[in-house]
């Protein structure tokens, strides 16, 4: 049975070990992440005035790109709305701003319908505006998976290793060429043996196998995996994982569904 077990935990980052899964299950869950969890993010923009020296297409693509905080129990996806997609406060949400130059427009200057939801770093500058310059403008964000597009994903960071097992037999001499070759310095001495430590740490180089001439070390791949996440900001890390494991386990549910009505 598959286990997790957390290593590091923060809003922003978390470090776990899935262990006792398969390589497919592993990245199931990398992709689902990435790919399944829905968040907010501009999705048009709409400008009244914009006399700075930028076009609204790159003032638009910079500001779809901003990490937006938020609420997956406030929103819902635009396709399950109950307007059916014109777009209404449960499915869509505004971002405001008018300012003139001289000035630096940051992501904390634009006012939310939601005070709630908003910009996840204020302090991200998003352009410059001189003397005699405005800009005017409507943001919507609306609700999406990284499956439609990249601005979608959830995390900014996700990715994972084998934690292999190191295997030594008795053909060890204690030559210790195993020690000095390992990058990652996960072998050692210890009470006339050599020992290997932690094996999260190990890259999978197998130095330590070209360099043991008695042939008395195997690096070997395992059902065990570490995971490191990296959130943008618009949904807690942990939070992420939790519903990327539900839609795996839906998806899984729905599929025996469907197998069991054709009878396979």
């Amino acid at each position: 049975m598959p286990k997790i077990e957390f290593v590091s935990e923060s809003e922003n980052k978390i470090i776990f070990k899935l262990t006792d899964a398969s390589y497919a299950l592993a990245n199931s869950i990398r992709r689902a992440m990435k790919s399944l969890v829905p968040v907010l993010a501009v999705d048009y923009v709409d400008f009244y005035v914009n006399s700075s020296n930028f076009y609204d297409e790159m003032i638009a693509h910079r500001l779809a790109l901003l990490p937006i905080k938020t609420d997956l129990n406030r929103f819902n996806m635009r396709e399950a709305c109950s307007c059916e997609g014109v777009g209404c406060p449960n499915c869509q949400i505004s971002f405001r701003l008018n300012v003139e130059g001289p000035k630096v427009v940051y992501a904390r200057d634009f006012i939310s319908d939601d005070p709630s939801i908003h910009f996840a770093y204020g302090d991200i500058p998003v352009l410059e505006l001189f003397k005699g310059q405005q800009l005017m403008i409507e943001a919507v964000a609306r609700l999406g998976t990284g499956k439609e597009h990249p601005k979608f994903q959830p995390v900014s960071a996700c990715f994972y290793r084998i934690i292999p097992n190191i295997e030594i037999n008795e053909k060890c001499d204690l030559c210790k060429n195993c020690i000095s070759a390992c990058p990652r310095n996960i072998l050692e001495e210890k009470e006339g043996k050599i020992v290997a430590k932690n094996l999260e740490n190990c890259s999978f180089c197998r130095e330590c196998e070209k360099v043991c001439e008695a042939k008395a070390i195997r690096v070997i791949e395992t059902n065990n995996f570490l995971f490191v996440v990296e959130g943008t900001g618009a949904l807690p890390v942990k939070e992420v994982l939790t519903r990327a494991i539900t839609i795996l386990k839906e998806k899984a549910e729905n599929f025996n569904k469907h197998l069991s009505e054709i009878d396979v």
